[in-house]
């Protein structure tokens, strides 16, 4: 398995790094990598979905669901090795001040900017599932689920069977809050309170957004952000309460990230 191949990976790594650099500890480098570009691959593979039109509005839910789930891998993955990066370094300030002829290697400075944008699509992905879990409570989603032949657990199953692999851990379906359950079981007015999470997210989301220097070009994911977080206003204020159709994602501004139009 990645996991098992991986851990070897360490190990004869450490074990030849050592050779030259005894005092350091290089355990965890290559499996953090191997996560790192796995998690990547994963994101990517979900968002390709969108681009080649596979998912239905009421397959959203989990889609979302799992990308949040990677995003959190991610992030992990990332502080992983910055804290190796800042170990490294304080090893050799620690080495300078002992022999005073060596060079320290310059090192490029972490870069926040991936951790800031990893935790900006990880909260989104959780303002879209709030925002469908609140949809499909109002009926929204019902001409999609037909409860006499839909089965959620099977469509969950097959739609992630690719990522039945040791590192990450699959989402199990267990720990899925599934949309019939939660149709099934919400209370009077539920739809409201995850609406205005929903809400909540994207304005936290606009507000990191708004504090990136423009260089880094997010030009076309702040505008979706602040349409959504227009649109989610109008919805926890009733806007279209008593319509039943499905809302639409639309991708045309950015590509990866869609803007939801309630009608």
């Amino acid at each position: 398995s990645s996991g098992i191949n991986a851990e070897y990976g360490d190990n004869m790594l450490h074990a030849y790094l050592s050779n030259s650099d005894s005092s350091a500890n290089h355990m965890r480098s290559y499996s953090c990598w191997v996560l790192f570009i796995t998690v990547e691959v994963m994101i990517k593979y979900l968002l390709l979905g969108w681009d080649l039109e596979l998912y239905g509005i009421h397959e959203a839910h989990y889609i979302y669901c799992y990308l949040e789930y990677l995003f959190s891998w991610l992030r992990q993955t990332i502080i992983c090795g910055q804290d190796q990066v800042v170990a490294g370094e304080a090893l050799e300030k620690k080495l300078a001040k002992r022999n005073k002829n060596m060079r320290r290697k310059k090192r490029e400075k972490t870069n926040h900017m991936v951790l800031q944008m990893t935790n900006v699509y990880q909260m989104m992905s959780h303002g879209y599932i709030k925002a469908l879990e609140g949809f499909a409570i109002q009926g929204k989603l019902d001409s999609y689920l037909d409860r006499r032949f839909d089965n959620e657990e099977l469509r969950f199953r097959q739609r992630f069977s690719p990522f039945n692999i040791a590192m990450p851990i699959p989402l199990e379906i267990s720990k899925y809050p599934s949309l019939s359950y939660i149709i099934a079981h919400a209370p009077p007015g539920q739809e409201q309170e995850l609406f205005q999470e929903s809400l909540d997210n994207f304005t936290s989301v606009k507000q990191v957004l708004d504090r990136i220097p423009p260089q880094h070009a997010v030009d076309s994911l702040a505008k979706v952000v602040k349409m959504n977080c227009v649109q989610m206003g109008l919805v926890v204020n009733g806007h279209c309460k008593d319509s039943k159709k499905a809302p639409i994602l639309d991708f045309s501004i950015c590509q990866n990230v869609p803007f939801m139009k309630v009608v």
